[in-house]
């Protein structure tokens, strides 16, 4: 059975990751690494595998028909009770090595909930040795949205999942290589071209707009 997150890569045209972001995400090379027309089965565990991917092309392409083909102009705050003008903007900066940094570091206490910015679906949930515990959304225009160093993942949330504003995707963390900092979302945004495999890392911080945090409905629910 193929991981959903490569299943949804070739779907939507967008790179397929040879391993996650990892905080400064860092996508692999690996384009159309298997075939969307595969040759008859041979057995009968063979048949039901292509019924289960035919299953599974159907339901992404349903997903991927949903989103509004431009991209958001504008990003929500996705962790509880921050406001923009909180956020230092770390984007370019430094870091260990030959490395930059490829998104926004949002500060708050472990375990403050963390929320999608935008409509999409959930691609890949998984750890990485830079990003630790991690949530990889696409939104509209492909778009992806990497969620890092959580501390742990939103109850029942799973690969292939609609998500919009109001879903709850985790909680503020440090893990991966943030252990030793003080806990936050690493929040990165990518965008690539549908029929290549190269990305473009954008700045999240002009895009973030203010939540009103009151007006969310059941903050604590996972949608």
């Amino acid at each position: 059975m193929y991981p959903l997150w490569l299943m949804l890569a070739l779907l939507c045209g967008l790179p397929a990751l040879a391993q996650a972001p990892e905080s400064d995400a860092e996508p692999g090379r690996v384009c159309n690494p298997l075939p969307l027309n595969r040759p008859a089965p041979r057995t009968e565990a063979e048949r039901r595998e292509q019924e289960r991917w035919a299953q599974y092309r159907q339901k992404l392409q349903d997903y991927l028909q949903r989103l509004p083909k431009e991209p958001d102009a504008r990003l929500l705050m996705p962790v509880q009770g921050v406001r923009v003008r909180q956020v230092a903007d770390t984007f370019g900066a430094p870091r260990d090595g030959w490395r930059v940094h490829e998104g926004q570091d949002i500060f708050a206490p472990r375990g403050t909930p963390v929320y999608s910015a935008t409509h999409g679906f959930v691609w890949r949930i998984g750890h990485g040795q830079r990003g630790g515990l991690y949530v990889f959304v696409v939104g509209p225009g492909g778009r992806r949205y990497y969620y890092a160093h959580l501390d742990r993942y939103a109850p029942g949330l799973k690969e292939g999942q609609r998500v919009t504003p109001q879903t709850l995707l985790g909680y503020v963390g440090n893990t991966g290589n943030a252990r030793t900092t003080p806990p936050h979302l690493h929040f990165g945004v990518y965008s690539g071209s549908r029929r290549t495999c190269d990305y473009r890392v954008i700045n999240p911080l002009p895009l973030l707009v203010d939540r009103d945090w009151k007006a969310l409905v059941n903050p604590a629910r996972n949608r």
